[in-house]
């Protein structure tokens, strides 16, 4: 039962939106929201204090909506009977899947439609076919936070060994939960850092499943539902994404600070934002509408397309699903970096004009990514990220035709000819798998909805200008927006009151911008008459490469000229703007036809603009205004586990060695006994034969089960043998399957292999033979060399390693283990604080420490210097130099030249970081970039400088300085510092 007033929020990465709506005699009206920064992560680290915040602003504004009067306006032990209180939310990076697939088409495409159906966001998705190594694979494992692991592959009684062979990494690996502190769980002298097992959902061959639970029940929530993908034609999804559903609201919500209090104040479970948004899109659907709608934030773009079969089956949509998916780093303040590095010669859009600099546009753009909380004022900003959102959201909608939609040329496939007549230079797309019959164009889209904060701030012409311009409509469609962006409120509304929420949806959620006609005409020399328009009995002529904009109130009838005299009508139910758009198809941002539109819509107004005002975006605070001494707590981490060489209470200097991964991550092999037997067999069959047991070492070729038969008169026992050297891990009796971890004691110095004399073979012959050429890397058991004689021979590798010589004359061929090893150093004057998990090392240091706002380069450390611009005559060897502002490229080639270990400043202009690092920065998530000497930058980008704190730093001269440049400014933001210490 709904009360007198309900209140919605939407809990965002950024901002906390607040919905109000009051009860009226037979309905609930609309009163206004509030918003609120939220306060999931440091330093609030609590979910509640941003809904609080919101909460009293709406009391502030619209008077008593019943809760507790004290702090705590979520005191969950008073029942609020006059407010129902609902919530959607993304915060903290939203629900983060990492998908695990076999491959990227069959599979790990499936899995990820499945984590996009129920609102999630991918934070990668590793596949056999990814191109990556096992280190790459497991540094992602170990670097990403992820709320839920998604692990497919292989279609039932199919493909078993490469599903296993993904897992091995997984094993190995150490993926943490999103929302804990090891530093202060360690800093407060807890044993143990309190853990969830992060939930694992396996939905992949079902052959593999004893498999899976028995090597991850233990490191993982394992979780197993029917394969996602039983046959190369099927796909299953629906149990999937129930179970994600329901991990996300028993297990993951529970994590994150704050949400347990939030979930009993609640009416109904919380959602993730997207799902709200997807309730909403499929309300709409009802009205037989086909729709493309888009939601660009800060750190994502959300594409949604609800498009039905015909009018007579328009109340559902294929599979009754909206179909989504989210671009993970196209947004406009997380990940605006990445739009512009995905965008081919960006640059030019702004080149051709002006009204502004092209450093001053670099200067944004990289000022957005490090304070991506800041909204633009200027006209000239807004056009900035205007241009760039459209850019952004065209990739989006790329990738989403990608994911659910196959596209064919009309008149390709034989149940299109009928088509073909019509529209045959257009591209007609279907859905995959679900229904290959259903075709339809972009034409055939009726509204197209543009969300957002981009669009909410935009004027109505900006709005139009950039919905035109991003999803390029064809034929005739409506262009909306969601105004003040509550269409997940209303989505989660839906789940109580479905007609209310309907109501809601169409009377106040979405404002109509304008009725947009796209004709696509031919290319002339010079202007044709292509249409004609007739409202209220005027005829207006309308020619190719034209916009023309009517401010329209009744019918419109519109003749196409050059498809014999062929008039449609369009109806208006009220005055709405008409834009009618014969332009050239364009493919650039702001190429010509481009410019045509704005000079027709004149959503800009450029006059007055000042350049100078991007010390607005850039804080002025001074970094180094607090210089005490404290002591710190400094984490050091191996990829996996290996030999650490300090124990807890030492003392370390910079130059100690804490510890090294000598080798590659070992391999973990998967042996099953029936399959070598060749014959199904009982758990007792097995416990009675296996003659390894757990920690038994097994070379190739050792006998590790027999099998005796019943009836054996003969002594005919069958055995298994190891087919790798390995020391025993798990045993499966109830399966038959025996884990092995390779043994590592790989040759260091160099080993003779005889291939002449094992294959007696001539040695000048042994090129002909070998599978390898010097160079290669070989694993122990990897096929060096066959023989293809009457005694067909292979030999496999004995040992793990390069190959470094063949010799032709003695017929051998040479290996050695020449890889480094991975080593850390301490690189700091401090004492041991404690050794986790045989990987991490935690250390506390008494230091003034200063962060900044962006790093780049690996942690590095050296004599502090603090110069002022231009005495580089004072440079000392190797230094860490402080300067206020870097003005030039020749300023960063002068130190590199004279061999700095690092650079601080507080300002740089973005330009010239760009030449250092040969690229822009994209993503925000930085740290062992392979660069001259390291980088922190304290303030952010500029053409001068913003402040000048210099003496402050310079009584540290010649005092040592820990620079750590990692930078990660998304869910969980870490932000580069450095150390001052003795």
């Amino acid at each position: 039962m709904l009360n007198n007033f309900i209140i919605i929020t939407d809990i965002g990465s950024t901002t906390t939106k607040a919905l109000l709506l009051k009860k009226t005699a037979d309905s609930y009206k609309f009163l206004g929201y509030e918003t609120a920064f939220t306060t999931v992560e440091k330093p609030h680290e609590d979910v509640k204090i941003g809904v609080q915040n919101v909460l009293k602003k709406l009391e502030s504004k619209f008077g008593d909506l019943g809760f507790d009067k004290s702090e705590n306006i979520l005191n969950s032990s008073k029942q609020n009977v006059n407010t129902t209180f609902l919530s959607t939310s993304s915060a903290g990076g939203g629900l983060q899947i990492l998908v695990i697939g076999l491959t990227k088409s069959d599979s790990a495409s499936s899995a990820e439609r499945a984590a996009y159906g129920v609102g999630g966001v991918l934070l990668d998705t590793i596949a056999i076919d990814d191109n990556r190594s096992n280190m790459e694979r497991m540094q992602i494992f170990n670097t990403m936070h992820p709320d839920i692991i998604l692990f497919c592959g292989g279609i039932d009684n199919g493909n078993l060994f490469s599903v296993l062979r993904l897992a091995e990494i997984l094993k190995l690996a150490k993926p943490k939960q999103k929302f804990v502190d090891y530093h202060i769980a360690i800093q407060d002298n807890l044993n143990e850092v309190k853990e969830y097992k992060i939930p694992l959902v396996y939905a992949g061959n079902k052959d593999a499943i004893e498999f899976i639970t028995m090597a991850f029940n233990e490191k993982f929530d394992v979780h197993v539902v029917p394969n996602l993908r039983p046959t190369m034609t099927e796909e299953n999804l629906i149990p999937t994404k129930d179970k994600i559903h329901e991990l996300f609201m028993n297990n993951v919500m529970e994590q994150a600070p704050g949400y347990s209090a939030l979930k009993q104040m609640v009416a109904s479970n919380i959602i993730p934002t997207p799902e709200g948004v997807l309730n909403t899109i499929r309300i709409l659907g009802k009205n037989n509408k086909r729709i493309m709608a888009f939601d660009i934030g800060g750190a994502t773009t959300d594409i949604y397309s609800n498009i039905i079969k015909n009018n007579s089956d328009a109340s559902k949509s294929v599979d009754n699903e909206v179909q989504r998916t989210v671009s993970a780093n196209i947004g406009m303040s997380y990940s605006i970096g990445n739009i512009v590095i995905e965008s081919q010669d960006y640059i030019s859009i702004f080149k051709t004009h002006n009204f502004t600099t092209l450093q001053y546009v670099q200067n944004y753009i990289g000022n957005k990514i490090i304070y991506p909380n800041f909204q633009p004022t200027q006209t000239i900003d807004k056009y900035i990220e205007h241009i760039i959102a459209i850019q952004g959201i065209r990739l989006s909608l790329k990738q989403h035709f990608k994911m659910h939609f196959l596209a064919r040329r009309v008149g390709f496939l034989d149940n299109v000819k009928a088509l073909a007549s019509r529209d045959k230079w257009k591209e007609t797309m279907y859905y995959p798998h679900y229904d290959k019959s259903m075709l339809f164009s972009k034409s055939d889209i009726d509204i197209v909805i543009g969300a957002g904060g981009i669009m909410s701030h935009a004027s109505k012409e900006q709005a139009i200008f950039v919905l035109i311009e991003s999803l390029q409509p064809e034929g005739v469609t409506e262009l909306w927006r969601d105004k003040h962006f509550i269409s997940p409120h209303l989505g989660i509304l839906s789940n109580l009151d479905t007609q209310l929420a309907e109501e809601l949806i169409n009377d106040v959620c979405f404002e109509k911008l304008a009725l947009y006609v796209k004709y696509s005409a031919p290319y002339f020399k010079k202007q044709k008459k292509v249409l004609t328009v007739k409202i209220d009995n005027k005829e207006i002529e309308v020619f190719s490469n034209d916009v023309i904009i009517i401010e329209a109130n009744k019918d419109v009838n519109l003749c196409y000229e050059l498809e014999k005299k062929i008039c449609k009508t369009i109806q208006i139910n009220k005055a709405i703007t008409l834009i009618i758009d014969t332009r050239y198809s364009d493919k650039k941002i702001l190429g010509c036809s481009s410019a045509l539109l704005l000079e027709k819509l004149k959503p800009y107004n450029m006059n007055n603009v000042k350049d100078n005002s991007i010390d607005k975006i850039v804080e002025k605070h001074d970094p180094v205004s607090d210089l005490s001494q404290k002591t710190h707590m400094l984490k050091f981490s191996l990829p996996y586990e290996g030999s650490i060489f300090v124990k807890k209470g030492d003392k370390v200097l910079p130059d100690t060695l804490l510890g090294e991964n000598k080798f590659d991550p070992p391999k973990i092999y998967v042996v099953l006994i029936s399959a070598m037997i060749g014959k199904t067999l009982s758990e007792d069959e097995i416990s009675d034969g296996l003659l390894i047991k757990i920690d038994d070492k097994v070379s190739i070729g050792d006998k590790i089960f027999v099998h005796k038969p019943a009836f054996n008169l003969f002594d005919l026992n069958e055995y298994a043998y190891s087919p790798v050297r390995g020391r025993v891990e798990q045993i499966n009796y109830n399966t038959g399957t025996v884990i092995l971890r390779e043994i590592q004691d790989y040759p260091t110095k160099p080993v003779e292999v005889n291939v002449a004399n094992i294959l007696k073979i001539r040695p000048k012959s042994i090129k002909g033979y070998l599978k390898k050429r010097v160079g290669d890397f070989v694993y122990a058991g990897e096929t060096l060399a066959s023989s293809q004689d009457v005694n067909y021979k292979i030999l496999s590798s004995p040992y793990t390693g390069t190959i470094q010589k063949i010799d032709v004359k003695k017929g051998t061929l040479t290996i050695c283990y020449d890889k480094k090893p991975y080593q850390i150093f301490s690189q700091c004057y401090g004492n041991v604080k404690s050794v986790t998990d045989d990987n991490e090392i935690f250390i506390n240091v008494n230091a003034i420490s200063i962060e900044g706002k962006i790093g780049f380069g690996r942690d590095v450390g050296g004599k502090f210097s603090a110069i002022s611009y231009p005495e580089h005559y004072r440079l000392k060897p190797n230094p860490i130099l402080y300067i206020n502002h870097v003005s030039s490229y020749e300023d960063i080639r002068f130190y590199a030249e004279q061999n700095a270990t690092g650079l601080i400043c507080n300002t740089m202009p973005y330009s010239v970081l760009k030449m250092f690092l040969n690229k822009d920065i994209g993503v925000a998530l930085t740290g062992n970039e392979d660069i001259p000497f390291s980088i922190i930058i304290l303030n952010g980008f500029s053409d001068q400088p913003l402040l000048d704190n210099i003496n402050d730093l310079k009584i540290y001269e010649g005092k040592y300085v820990l620079m750590k440049p990692h930078t990660q400014i998304r869910a969980g933001a870490t932000r580069p510092r450095f150390y001052i210490q003795q």
